[in-house]
């Protein structure tokens, strides 16, 4: 087996590999959502996802956002990864102490917090971070077997322990055991990843490592902080300009919005290194020939979640969640918004442009923020659903001109006109038949196999692949 062949083989297991990592995620997410749905109220499932909103906010603090860096570091400094690895954990490490020590002091001068849920969020956040960073070390190693497992283990050790902490706790506060099971768990995971990294590596102090990370990752704090502010900071304004409830509503339809995501991440995992490699080589051509395929394998996905997941909401939870069916079709789209814009960010990531990237993203957060600020006290999480479209489409469109004066030749705006025609129209399609489920299914499934039988007649999903 030649070389080329020796790729296309490892690029097509890593992504069944990623796929069945991925979707085991999304499918225990989903299968857990009835449970947890009826262990907590509204009020509870809705402070839990905050909180996990906020760990979201704080691991680009505490990590510095020096994940990012590995992408370029691995191409860099490919024969010292294990040395820059550890030193990127010292670095972090250092920055987790410090903020953690300031964050604690502000909450006892200033704060009215419960210190519990703010120790447990720090810590999550640290060892949240170690997790992610080795799983981009697995990406760009095309290492599929050890990035499954370290998306899949933790993710299912934590649910099923919350499940049991849950059932085991009385009074107002049950959410304690949602969340301490997800601080306890990667606290595990983070240290061994630590510690046996420190061993490997033995440089967790080189400063020309440390420069470098910086000099590439401070500016995507900023880009990293404005993303979790655009997919967290609804949950995190509809508890206080609104209610908690209605933000246990919103969260829920925000989690089933992106399944599909799970497919999507699988593709973009093997994507990037591919991607990265084929733009060395200066092999645009190629690049923008597979970019519409990319595009159409989540859109048909996304659409037929679309569809079908109104009823879906309705067997996965209980009657004070189905107000939420509604917001549906707003946030799968916004989901696919996120999805295109993340090819142009791709071309930014490869040029080191970090600062437009954070700028761009800077934008768009405060774009949500100010609409969600002005409407959600009037309408709720369904203002925050399409308050998180147009920060989405004003994000996409920035990252997308910016990435065309890098980089002309790569992806014209014009490859992501038709799928994004397409899903308004049915957006416009699902709202008429929101009261005729049969009628949507049937739309999806028959809809899906005619799209499965084209691809495998002209194996247009195995060609892309390799």
């Amino acid at each position: 087996m030649n070389n080329t062949s020796k790729k296309n083989d490892k690029n097509i297991k890593a992504s069944a590999f990623y796929m069945v990592g991925n979707l085991f995620n999304k499918a225990l997410a989903f299968f857990t959502i009835p449970i947890f749905t009826r262990l907590l109220t509204t009020s509870e499932y809705g402070i839990a996802q905050t909180y996990l909103s906020w760990v979201s906010i704080l691991t680009l603090i505490v990590g510095l956002s020096l994940g990012n860096s590995i992408r370029t570091a691995y191409v860099d400094f490919h024969d010292d990864i294990e040395g820059y690895m550890s030193s990127i954990f010292g670095l972090s490490l250092l920055s987790f102490l410090v903020s953690s020590a300031l964050i604690i002091a502000g909450m006892f001068i200033f704060g009215n917090i419960d210190m519990i849920l703010v120790i447990c969020c720090l810590v999550q956040s640290y060892f949240q971070f170690v997790a992610t960073a080795m799983t981009t070390k697995y990406m760009m190693k095309v290492d599929y077997i050890r990035k499954t497992l370290l998306l899949a283990l933790p993710n299912l050790t934590i649910q099923v322990i919350a499940i049991f902490t849950i059932m085991n706790m009385h009074g107002d506060k049950k959410y304690f055991g949602y969340i301490i099971p997800y601080a306890a768990v990667y606290m595990v995971v983070g240290i061994y990843f630590v510690i046996s990294s420190f061993i490997r590596g033995k440089k967790p102090l080189n400063k020309l490592y440390w420069k470098y990370a910086l000099t590439y990752s401070l500016p995507l704090i900023f880009h990293g902080l404005s993303l979790v502010l655009l997919s967290s900071s609804d949950r995190i304004m509809i508890t206080n300009l609104y209610n908690s409830s209605e933000a246990g509503v919103y969260s829920l339809i925000y989690n089933l919005s992106m399944v599909a995501m799970a497919v999507t991440a699988s593709l973009e995992a093997v994507w990037v290194p591919w991607f990265t490699r084929k733009l060395m080589t200066g092999e645009k051509s190629t690049i923008n020939k597979n970019i519409t395929k990319y595009l159409e394998i989540a859109l048909v996905l996304m659409l037929c979640l679309m569809f079908v997941a109104p009823e879906v909401v309705k067997i996965m939870a209980t009657k004070q969640y189905y107000s939420g069916i509604y917001m549906i079709p707003p946030l799968v789209f916004a989901s696919y918004e996120m999805y295109m814009y993340t090819v142009y960010v791709n071309v930014e990531y490869y040029y080191k442009s970090t600062k437009y990237i954070a700028f761009n993203t800077i934008v768009a957060a405060i774009t949500n923020i100010v609409l969600n600020f002005i409407f959600v006290p009037l309408y709720g999480g369904m203002a925050a659903c399409f308050t998180t479209v147009i920060s989405y489409m004003v994000s996409f469109l920035m990252h997308s001109k910016h990435s065309r004066k890098l980089d002309r030749e790569l992806f014209p705006l014009k490859q992501f006109a038709v799928p994004t025609l397409i899903f308004i129209i049915a957006i416009i399609i699902a709202y008429l038949l929101m009261e005729f489920w049969i009628v949507r299914w049937i739309i999806a499934i028959v809809g899906f196999i005619f799209y499965a039988a084209y691809a495998l007649l002209t194996k247009r999903f195995s060609n892309f692949l390799k």
